[in-house]
């Protein structure tokens, strides 16, 4: 009967260790499936909060991205006006430098009459060494006019009017072409080529007839002061000194005293690049 009382004792107690495990693992279990239902919660909420930080850098890199490339559209403006500014400035520039240079160069220079005397012997030297070249003689009386007015003097040539006596009627300034001085080439009636040293001093009615040779032309060379040589060519019986030249009015007005035929451009390429080397030494 004892034995029977300690069995069931036995067996009560391994009974009530039983239920205390069962409840224990029942409570350890539902604590578990707590503790991973707050650890599933804290991650779900962790995954929202990563997921909304990542919008908000994305919408923040959006919004650098385009405030970077308003800032550089904003640059390139403020460049492009900048070399806009330049280039004009410069344009600005050019053109004053162009009006300056253009004005300089539209200011005729006015010789002395003492440089147009040197300019002038220096190629009349020049064209008594062509002369004896060429079998013939040369004089410095190209041009000359007996009693006149008091009207300018010039000549025609197919680049404008040229002054060749300034009598300020109309004046320096009315003529863009200005004559410097002028020679003339003849076949020498005395013979002697070059410079005609034996040659009568003619009068201004005579002209040329008493120094050319019958029937031979006359080469008359106008020095101009845009460099160019013009020249008139005519018979010694049909031309004159004043032969190719006119006469204004003495108020400065066109007279009807106009040249009776006009110069052309000599086709003297030796003269015409000696001409230039000539006043290139005067002009400033």
């Amino acid at each position: 009967m004892k034995r029977l009382s300690i069995l069931l004792l036995i067996l009560f107690v391994g009974a009530c260790s039983n239920d205390d495990n069962t409840s224990s693992e029942a409570e350890t279990g539902e604590e578990s499936l707590d503790t991973e239902t707050v650890e599933s919660d804290e991650i779900s909420e962790l995954e929202k909060e990563n997921e909304s930080l990542k919008q908000e850098l994305a919408q923040k890199e959006k919004e650098e991205a385009k405030k970077a490339e308003s800032d550089s559209d904003g640059e390139n403006s403020s460049e492009s006006e900048e070399s806009v500014n330049e280039e004009e400035n410069e344009a600005t520039e050019d053109t004053d430098a162009e009006n300056e240079t253009a004005a300089e160069e539209n200011t005729l220079q006015e010789f002395t009459d003492a440089e147009k005397q040197e300019m002038n012997q220096l190629f009349y030297d020049w064209a008594v060494e062509r002369a004896e070249i060429g079998g013939m003689a040369v004089t410095e009386m190209y041009f000359t006019h007996g009693a006149a007015g008091y009207g300018d003097w010039y000549a025609v040539t197919p680049d404008g009017e040229v002054q060749a006596q300034d009598l300020d009627n109309p004046g320096f300034d009315h003529f863009e072409i200005h004559a410097i001085g002028g020679v003339a080439f003849y076949q020498p009636e005395s013979g002697d080529i070059g410079a005609d040293k034996n040659a009568p001093f003619p009068s201004t009615a005579e002209g040329y007839s008493r120094l050319a040779q019958p029937d031979t032309n006359v080469h008359k060379y106008m020095l101009a002061d845009n460099g160019v040589v013009y020249e008139l060519i005519g018979k010694k019986e049909n031309i004159s000194f004043s032969s190719g030249f006119g006469e204004y009015n003495d108020n400065g007005s066109r007279g009807e005293y106009v040249p009776d035929v006009a110069f052309e451009v000599s086709g003297d390429q030796d003269a015409q690049q000696e001409w230039q080397r000539i006043l290139g030494m005067y002009q400033k």
